[in-house]
């Protein structure tokens, strides 16, 4: 299953790309301006049995898709059934909404299912902070703190079981808290789905197949200085908009320990190493797939240098990047998954574009 932004589903099929797209809602999409649009899919782990598919997309919830505006549109995360080769969009259960796309970037928009069965969604801040206004917009230097403020999605990773609901082992649930699946909640009241924060746009993240639980790395997208993965701990803040990075927001040289409460990335790099300033998809590499010098490792792409780098673990509880595919196509990669390709597993990477060609699905069997 393939997304694509203006709204529509594509299924490739034994190698073979169908002419007809499993669902089509490009009249309720708004994509054609700035970020928003359709961004992200999931099956459920039961996939076989319900056929339930899990979409991010921006809801087009007024007559204009307007920026800087109080009746702007809004990210929502929906389920669908899919039958055979077609999901209809009257199967459609809005499971989160409301989340608002003020500016029209930093949406993030995945989603996807750990082993705990529980799905995870990524939400950008909405380069705005929307209570604010137009005076807290990314262009407008960092004033954008709304990844901060736990009564609203914006900035944060969530997690919901399948039907919508809050597990019980998420990090902000009782007194004080309430439910976010219809809109922010005033102050002081904290969201249930929240399950990391602090986060500009976290666009893509990954899950381990390797690990015996769930084990989930988050890339966010940077402001000036740096790009990001963070290693999800349940509960914890990475941040932003107080740090980018391992550093002060704004620094390559205000580099101390994070301030109480804050959890440093796992692995950054600085907008000044060979042009890269937009970390994408990543995907960690199966054991066994490619040899050892591939065990343990994560791959993340970058869309500015266009390149897939290769993490690996240097036994000091750090990482060590390589450079595993360089010189791809601009507009790539955007999203990357290790799946089945005939017999084998393959690397699967989408690019973009922003005319009529669309983009395009590549496929990595070795190395």
């Amino acid at each position: 299953l393939v997304v694509d932004q203006s709204g529509i589903i594509r299924v490739i099929k034994s190698d073979v790309l169908l002419a007809t797209p499993a669902l089509n809602i490009s009249a309720k999409v708004c994509a054609t301006n700035s970020e928003r649009g359709m961004l992200g899919i999931a099956v459920d782990p039961n996939f076989p049995v319900n056929g339930f598919v899990y979409v991010y997309y921006t809801f087009k919830k007024f007559p204009k898709c307007q920026r800087l505006a109080a009746n702007a549109p809004v990210n929502r995360v929906s389920r669908f059934t899919m039958v055979g080769d077609t999901i209809s969009p009257s199967t459609e259960k809005v499971l989160v909404d409301n989340m608002i796309s003020y500016f029209g970037n930093h949406n993030a928009g995945d989603v996807g299912f750990g082993k705990d069965g529980l799905l995870y969604v990524s939400v950008g801040d909405g380069g705005c902070d929307y209570t604010v206004g137009p005076t807290a917009c990314d262009q407008n230097g960092n004033t954008n703190a709304i990844a901060q403020s736990l009564n609203t999605l914006q900035g944060k990773v969530l997690r919901i079981t399948s039907r919508g609901r809050i597990p019980a082992s998420n990090p902000f649930t009782g007194a004080g808290t309430a439910r976010c699946n219809h809109g922010y909640n005033v102050a002081g009241l904290t969201c249930q789905e929240i399950y990391l924060y602090g986060l500009r746009n976290p666009f893509r993240f990954a899950f381990d197949p390797n690990a015996t639980k769930t084990r989930l790395f988050v890339n966010d997208v940077g402001q000036d200085s740096w790009e990001e993965i963070d290693g999800a701990v349940r509960g914890a803040n990475y941040g932003w908009n107080v740090r980018e990075g391992h550093c002060a927001e704004g620094s390559l040289v205000d580099c101390g320990a994070p301030p109480a409460g804050m959890t440093n990335p796992i692995f950054d790099y600085s907008h000044t190493a060979a042009g890269c300033e937009a970390i994408t998809g990543g995907a960690f590499v199966p054991n066994g797939l490619w040899g050892t010098g591939y065990d343990g490792g994560y791959l993340y792409g970058d869309y500015v240098c266009n390149k897939i780098s290769l993490l690996l673990p240097d036994g000091a509880g750090g990482w060590t990047p390589t450079d595993f595919a360089t010189g791809l196509a601009p507009g790539g990669p955007i999203a990357m998954r290790f799946a089945a390709h005939g017999s084998k597993t393959a690397l699967y990477y989408t690019t973009y574009t922003i005319d009529a060609t669309h983009g395009e699905v590549h496929v990595i069997e070795q190395p």
